[in-house]
């Protein structure tokens, strides 16, 4: 007996060890196949690189590429066999493959080679994702910028359509409407005024007045709102006694309310300085006023009223009108509204006061808003900055 024949006697002799020690393992790969693809055994280490069917797990080469290999000494394949599937990052080992008879041995070791390169290839496939996650956190920035600008741009487009819809609404209706009464009296005056009496002259001449009253008024909000709008009229900010100015605004609607026999009163917070344009707060105090006459009824209550606060004076118009409808509060400001009720008299109006008033607010460094409850009444409330 040969030296080398002792020595595989003597390993023999831990027979036991070894299969207990290789169907464990987690390196040394073993697995024994038949002929008709059925894995009959396989240790630790070769089951963990399967993925799903045994047979069809051999990658490269393939089970059925094996059969196809002539035995030499029963030694078919030697090189890097690849363990797992198509959809996934696949393991490989380098191996032996013996068949004979009708079984084919596979043994093989988990290369550190192989291991690196899968390192470096998981490595590779992470930064990717990552450099991915973050182009796709930027595009995601990117679209939301862009859907932001859009429905800016949407809300822009809306209101120059009702910019667009409002005035084709007042040149076609309410600008029209006036000199139409204008004409039609003018021209029975014109044509019959032999005929008329005193008192029926002055009735035709009372309409054709009003009507050009308020031709002239919707004009001259047009053309005011129209400069606004295109950047022609600028606010000249200064120091303004707000007292003396609504004292003014009283003198003057004063006469408009007793001819509907409303009371208008004051109610005002001492005396108050705020920084703005004269002339815009003249026009804001007007409308509102007279937007308060407009709708309420005759032996109605109308104050105008005023408080100090801190870095801002508060006006507050509160009548005892018609009120508002809930649903149009929110765009009561806007070309969207759609209020045209008429006075309590049946004066006209087409809404465009209040937005001018908005305009003229907001230039100022104020603001507006409005509460109201429908049969009660309502209160119209703007700021403009104190001076302390």
């Amino acid at each position: 007996m040969t030296q080398k024949d002792t020595t595989i006697q003597d390993l023999l002799d831990f027979e036991n060890e070894f299969k207990d020690s290789l169907s464990k393992s987690n390196n040394f790969c073993i697995a024994l196949y038949n002929l008709n693809k059925n894995l009959i055994f396989s240790n630790v280490a070769f089951q963990g690189l399967i993925k799903g069917d045994a047979t069809e797990s051999l990658i490269n080469p393939t089970f059925d590429k094996l059969l196809t290999l002539n035995p030499k000494d029963s030694l078919i394949f030697e090189g890097v066999l690849t363990i797992g599937d198509s959809f996934s990052i696949n393991s490989s080992i380098e191996a032996k493959i013996f068949r004979k008879n009708d079984k084919i041995l596979i043994l093989g070791e988990i290369s550190a080679v192989d291991l690196l390169e899968q390192n470096t290839t998981m490595h590779l496939l992470n930064s990717e994702i990552n450099n991915l996650q973050r182009k796709l956190i930027k595009e995601k920035h990117l679209l939301q910028q862009t859907l932001k600008e859009l429905g800016k741009a949407n809300k822009e487009l809306n209101e120059l359509n009702a910019t667009k819809d409002k005035f084709f609404s007042i040149i076609a209706h309410d600008l029209k409407s006036p000199f139409n009464t204008i004409l039609g009296f003018s021209e029975l005056l014109y044509s019959n005024i032999s005929n008329y009496s005193p008192d029926k002259t002055e009735q035709f001449a009372s309409h054709i007045y009003k009507s050009a009253k308020n031709a002239f008024g919707l004009l001259e909000n047009l053309l005011t709102w129209s400069s606004l709008q295109t950047g022609k009229l600028e606010p000249r900010i200064e120091q303004i006694n707000l007292t003396q100015t609504i004292e003014a605004i009283y003198d003057l609607c004063l006469p408009i309310a007793n001819s509907k026999d409303i009371a208008l009163s004051l109610s005002l917070d001492g005396s108050s300085l705020v920084l703005g344009d004269e002339q815009m707060i003249n026009t804001i105090l007007r409308n509102l006023v007279t937007n308060s006459i407009k709708y309420t009824y005759p032996f109605g209550k109308i104050t105008i009223k005023t408080q100090n606060l801190e870095n801002e004076v508060v006006v507050i118009i509160s009548d005892t009108g018609i009120g508002i409808d809930p649903s149009k509060l929110n765009k009561l400001f806007s070309l969207e509204c759609e209020l045209s009720i008429k006075g309590t008299n049946n004066e006209e109006g087409t809404g465009l006061g209040l937005i001018l008033c908005k305009d003229f607010v907001e230039i100022q460094g104020g603001k507006i808003w409005v509460e109201s409850e429908l049969d009660k009444g309502s209160s119209f409330k703007f700021t403009l900055p104190r001076v302390k």
